[in-house]
């Protein structure tokens, strides 16, 4: 049986980094290089980045332009400080502006004073390369701490979208299995549902199995009808949420002699999961794709009419 999209809307996201800031590569604690700057040196005998993320990007600005739509791109700090005109490029061509912290490592390695730091370092660099103001934040690795939201109220962002209602796997998740599938007001932390007005705007999970599902690397991992199953079940009654990264629509050349691990999820990377993404996105069109912002500014008009 073909799988249909409900009535409500798509929110895309893309999760702005390379593909060696990825888990397994760098970022926590049992990753294959201890942070980015040991992988430079070891696999690019370099201080930088080669620029493998330039082409997936616009390959994913040509595809949004091709549907006529706009998504979400939560922009990495440092990734703006390598590439500050391909930021400016993806705030040209009408996409929304949202950070993504400025270091791609789990939020527990850092003390609460650091990464408000760090992050409104991020969010004041990215405001300047997009001309406009930075509403949205999405954690590295999924990964929350309870003092995240006081940090990010405190750095002026209106909405988070680092929650993903699956169970915890391997420090990601923790706390989030039973918080809702779609956009809810918070309350003392982003996971409880409460009566603010900052607003999390969740990642979808599989029914009942509470395995991700909105994401690229689900899609990659257990399959297109996996990750459209998920979609169509929640979007029957509110707004669903696919994020991707660019180096899962491209073939980078990754170092030789990689672990299961790590061939598992760089599986069905490129043309295969070019066309999951053209197959889930050709679901919401003409016009039931929204940006986070774009959802939000729904969100509280409503709130407002009652």
């Amino acid at each position: 049986m073909a799988v249909e999209a409900g009535p409500h809307p798509l929110v895309p996201s893309v999760d702005l980094e390379e593909w060696f800031h990825a888990r397994w590569a760098t970022g926590y604690g049992k990753s294959a290089w201890k942070d980015t700057a040991t992988f430079f040196r070891d696999v690019y005998g370099s201080d930088r980045p080669r620029g493998d993320v330039a082409p997936p990007v616009r390959r994913l600005l040509d595809f949004f332009d091709r549907k006529q739509v706009k998504g979400t791109f939560f922009i990495l700090g440092e990734i703006a400080e390598w590439y500050p005109e391909l930021v400016r490029e993806v705030a040209a061509r009408g996409h929304e502006i949202a950070c993504h912290g400025l270091r791609h490592a789990d939020m527990n390695l850092f003390t609460p004073a650091d990464y408000a730091r760090d992050l409104a370092a991020a969010k004041t660099l990215l405001e300047k390369l997009a001309g406009r103001a930075v509403h949205g934040f999405r954690a590295p690795n999924l990964v929350v701490q309870p003092w995240l939201k006081q940090v990010l109220q405190q750095a002026g962002f209106d909405y988070d979208s680092s929650i993903c209602p699956a169970r915890g796997f391997r420090g990601k998740y923790a706390g989030m299995r039973s918080c809702p599938q779609h956009p809810y007001r918070t309350g003392a932390t982003l996971q409880a549902v409460g009566t603010t007005d900052f607003w999390e705007i969740p990642i979808t999970a599989m029914p009942w199995l509470g395995l991700p599902a909105g994401a690229a690397i689900a899609t990659r991992f257990f399959g297109l009808t996996w990750s459209r199953s998920a979609l169509w079940f929640w979007s029957r009654a509110g707004s669903v949420q696919y994020y991707l990264h660019p180096y899962e629509i491209w073939n980078d050349i990754l170092p030789v002699g990689l672990r299961l691990w790590p061939r598992l999820m760089t599986r069905h990377r490129g043309a295969w999961m070019q066309r999951a993404l053209e197959c889930i996105v050709d679901l919401y069109l003409p016009n039931r794709i929204l940006t986070c912002e774009q959802r939000l500014e729904e969100l509280q008009h409503t709130r407002e009419r009652r």
